[in-house]
Parts: structure tokens; sequence; C-alpha cells
């Protein structure tokens, strides 16, 4: 089982001060998962109310300049939201930069005011995220100059620079959570995997991740070469009644932000997220909130009911002090972490 952190994170301000002591914060947080034997860190990209990062690329690399072990990642690049040739340039150098550690999370996103604000039709998005990936992979594989010809880009003669450390290219993460189209494309382009393990359909996401790894075999690709991640909010508390009555505040805060995020009458996944007691969340098993026994009892649970091998915890949320995220991160790679590694 490996071990990543995602920051999906919101800004508090009576919390984390400015922005800069907030980035201090959040760069010496993945200093720590370096040196306590965590996997990766990833950013999630969002451009409105101080939800995670407008340019994950930039926080990667200041991590990559502090680190030399952990693999860094986005939690999701929104692809149709951009260029793909800018994207593929960002990314490559921080391949390069980190000399090979870039693990490339893509998906649409879930948030219409997002395409709202990016000028970009929210109907083309499946259009312009398969064919964007795809100029991506193109960029990073081409060995000489070459043309590409698509739906909304015409490429000519390009020849892209700098080449990817990572051969043929970086680990590529496609997002999934309950359409099965999504889970389709990933197994059928032989892409790795990432889904929530906080969506109450269950049994669902079960069943998803079954029909990837089904359409991996039927395309040629052997479905243990390929990680299905997976996140979950986390905190590892001293015991089970003060991770859920810290850890799980925070949670349900962050869950409401979650939820209220969205603009427009057209609504989304997000809308009225967080709306029921984090007991709900708890019972279901949506959330990982505990002291340690009780995390390596539900990351078994996960591990077979799933079928994953990469959890991804969501942390620092709904204004968690960053001296509370420290000490559930080293609780957690003490006392947990070894009952898998």
């Amino acid at each position: 089982m490996k071990f990543g952190i995602l920051y999906n994170i919101d800004y508090h301000r009576e919390v984390h001060g400015s922005s800069a002591s907030y980035y201090a914060q959040i760069l010496e947080q993945i200093q720590l998962l370096e040196e306590l034997g965590y996997d990766s860190a990833w950013f999630g990209e969002h451009h409105y109310a101080g939800y995670s990062f407008g340019a994950p690329a930039v926080i990667a690399t200041a991590a990559a300049e502090r680190t030399t072990t952990l693999r860094l990642g986005t939690g999701v690049s929104l692809i149709p939201l951009h260029n793909p040739l800018r994207l593929a340039e960002e990314y490559a150098m921080l391949d390069v930069l980190s000399n090979g550690r870039l693990e490339y999370g893509v998906g649409r996103g879930f948030l219409n005011y997002a395409y709202q604000l990016m000028g970009v039709d929210r109907t083309e998005s499946l259009d312009r995220f398969r064919e964007g990936t795809d100029l991506i992979i193109a960029a990073w594989t081409a060995e000489r100059p070459f043309s590409f010809h698509g739906r909304f880009w015409q490429i000519e003669d390009y020849q892209f620079f700098p080449q990817p450390v990572q051969k043929p290219h970086p680990a590529i993460y496609a997002s999934g959570t309950m359409t099965r189209e999504s889970y389709i494309y990933a197994g059928m382009r032989g892409l790795h995997l990432c889904t929530a393990f906080f969506i109450p359909d269950k049994e669902g996401v079960r069943a998803n991740i079954a029909l990837y790894r089904k359409t991996l075999a039927e395309h040629g690709f052997d479905p243990s070469s390929r990680d299905v991640a997976g996140v979950f909010p986390m905190y590892c508390g001293q015991s089970r009644a003060e991770s859920l009555r810290y850890g799980g505040q925070c949670t349900l805060n962050y869950f409401k932000f979650f939820g209220s995020l969205e603009r427009g009458v057209e609504p989304t996944t997000a809308r009225g997220f967080g709306d029921k007691p984090i007991e709900f969340y708890d019972e279901k098993g949506l959330v990982l909130l505990g002291e340690p026994d009780y995390l390596i009892e539900r990351i078994r649970w996960a591990a077979q009911f799933y079928d994953t091998n990469y959890l991804l915890f969501e942390v620092a949320q709904g204004g968690a002090s960053h001296q509370a995220t420290m000490e559930s991160l080293r609780r957690f790679a003490r006392h947990v972490m070894p009952a898998f590694k």
C-alpha cells in the first residue's frame, strides 16, 4: 500500500495568517512527509474562493526544491480549462526539475463556475479532456517534430521541449467518480486511476473500479501494473473520541465549504455535500478519523473492498491548524504505516 497526501485545502486567514505564512506551512508539511516516509504529495487545482491552488505546478516545483524522494502529483490538473501544450511544458519541466518524480493526475473538474471563469463551454469538457490528454502524451513521447489534428487543436511540425525524465512519460492518473465512461476511458488508454472513497455510493465506486480493471485487460494492459488511487479525508488522533471531535469538525467544515462552492442554477456533485453530521460519513466508512489501531483496521477493509493499492489523504482542511496537521501526520506515519510497509 502506498500513502500520499492530497492538498485540496481551503484557506482560512484566522488560522493560516498571510498567504506567505500559509504556503510556508504547506511546504514545511511537505518536508515532514518525506522525512516520515510518505510516498507522495499531490496538489489540487481550483480557481476561486481560496480553494486549493490556481497554479499547482508552481507549488509542486517549490516542493521539489525542498525534497529529493517524495513524488509530486496533481489532484487533478484540469485539462479542459487550458491549452494542453502549456500544461505539457509546465509539468514536463516539473518532472525534469524533480528528477523524474511527477505523478500527473488529470480530470475535468466538477464546478460549472470554473468553466465560466475560464470562458470554456462545459458541454465540451469531455472532448477537450480526452483530446488534451492525447496531445500531452503525444508531446511528451515525441522524439522529433510532430503534427496533431484534433477538434480543438491543430498543430504542424511542432517540437516539444523539455522532454520528461520518466519514459515513455510520467505516470498519468485519470480521475473517475460515478461516471462509468471515465473508468472505461482510463482502462482503454492504459492510464492509472484516481477516484474518491468519500462518495456515499460505495458499491458504485467499487463496481466502476472492477470495470476499469476489466477494461485494462481487454485492451492488453496488465491490471496489476496500474495503480488504483483513492481519496479519503484523514485525521489520526490520540483517541477515537478526539479524532471525531477535532478531525471530524474540520472534515465537516470542509465538506460544507466544498458543497457551497458552486454558483448558478445547475446542480453538480458538490452541491449539498456536508449537510449531514460527521457520524453519517464515519458510520458509512467514507472518512478515516480515529486512533492508529482503528485506522489500520479501516485501511485493511478499504484495500479489500475497493481493490486499491494507493491511498491519498486529504488533510489540513476545514480550518485544521498547522500543528494539529503535523501531529496527525507524524502519528499516522509512526503507528499506522508500518502495518502496511
